[in-house]
């Protein structure tokens, strides 16, 4: 995995006496640049941040009796510091980088922001150091359905899950701006003791070629504290007696059925579900062959591969809808996360769509 690097504690404050323009301008963790200084008669150049953590600030330009500065901060990956023009004569004008948008390996820091030389982080994007935070990228996805969630929950797309009926708050999916993996906005799911699920449900991709699902979604956690068997993502049949399903147990990710021929089962992953930290997760339902396959920040998750090689009469079923949200199968086991950037396709979708 390429690492990155972030801002050494003296080298933000040099830049900032060097120019006299250093600024703070963060926006829930994805910041504006600073003004580059101007000398002489020349203009303040003014600098935006976009979405994905990185800030290009502003170039400056001076009169004819004045001098040009140009500045920029670092790319989406390993955010640098602004670069220093000195101006032609008539103004010594001098540009900064207001922001450095560094990534980093913990799930990086989407937009860092100096403020007076101590660099503080927002929402962790960049997920698994990819970069793949920013702005919502349905538009250019080139898939069946893709939802950013953006414009809220489309309803003539999703159709609400809540079982079974619960006081209002105790099984909810909504949303909100508190975490966004793309845009400012997510689904936020959280069900509390009795409310044993809380998701939507599409039925616009199907049925679909081959009965071979892909989906992909981008998934925030800020706590995992359950160990029982629950349930994110499930394509139900229940017509053919078989419920497909992408969840886990233990406190792992894992993939399983339930009425099928196979009976209930669960294989669950070897690594702990990561919190605090936006995590790609791609699963194929592989209903030509009867197997999963799941991808974690792209690479796959072997320990997952598994079908009726290792389930005597697995079969997966005539796909007719898929469900994305949390369900329990225990009173004592509540559960709260923010799924982003939903993707479904019938071949295989990466993070980076």
């Amino acid at each position: 995995m390429r690492r990155t690097r972030r801002l050494s504690r003296w080298y933000v404050p040099a830049l900032c006496l060097l120019a006299a323009a250093c600024s703070a301008n963060g926006d829930s963790g994805r910041p504006s640049g600073a003004a580059g200084a101007t000398g002489g008669a020349g203009s303040a150049g003014s600098g935006s941040g976009d979405s994905s953590g990185s800030s290009v600030a502003g170039s400056s330009s001076g009169s004819s009796a004045g001098s040009t500065a140009v500045s920029s901060v670092g790319s989406t990956a390993a955010g640098s510091a602004g670069s220093v023009a000195a101006g032609s004569p008539g103004g010594a004008g001098v540009g900064t980088g207001g922001t450095a948008g560094a990534l980093a390996d913990d799930g990086g820091a989407m937009g860092a922001t100096d403020s007076g030389g101590i660099v503080t982080t927002g929402d962790a994007g960049g997920v698994g150091a990819f970069g793949y935070s920013g702005a919502s990228r349905c538009a250019t996805a080139g898939v069946l359905l893709c939802e950013s969630f953006e414009n809220g929950i489309d309803g003539t797309v999703w159709m609400p899950l809540t079982t079974p009926t619960t006081p209002a708050g105790d099984g909810t999916a909504v949303v909100d701006d508190l975490h966004a993996a793309r845009g400012t906005k997510a689904l936020h799911v959280k069900v509390i003791n009795a409310g044993h699920k809380a998701a939507i449900s599409e039925t616009k991709t199907f049925p679909i070629a081959n009965n071979v699902l892909f989906a992909r979604m981008f998934v925030w956690f800020d706590a995992f504290t359950t160990n029982v068997h629950f349930t994110m993502a499930e394509a139900p049949q229940v017509a053919a007696g078989a419920w497909i399903r992408f969840g886990g147990q233990f406190g792992k990710f894992g993939v399983g059925t339930d009425h099928g021929a196979s009976g209930d089962w669960l294989q669950p992953d070897t690594v702990p579900v990561p919190t605090k930290k936006w995590t790609c997760i791609e699963f194929e339902f592989k209903g030509d062959t009867n197997e999963f396959h799941v991808w974690q920040d792209d690479v796959e998750r072997t320990a997952l591969n598994v079908g009726a090689t290792k389930h005597a009469g697995f079969v997966i079923p005539p796909m007719t809808s898929l469900w994305f949200g949390w369900q329990t199968y225990s009173n004592q086991a509540p559960g709260e996360l923010w799924i982003d950037e939903i993707a479904i396709d019938s071949k295989p979708i990466g993070c980076a769509k």
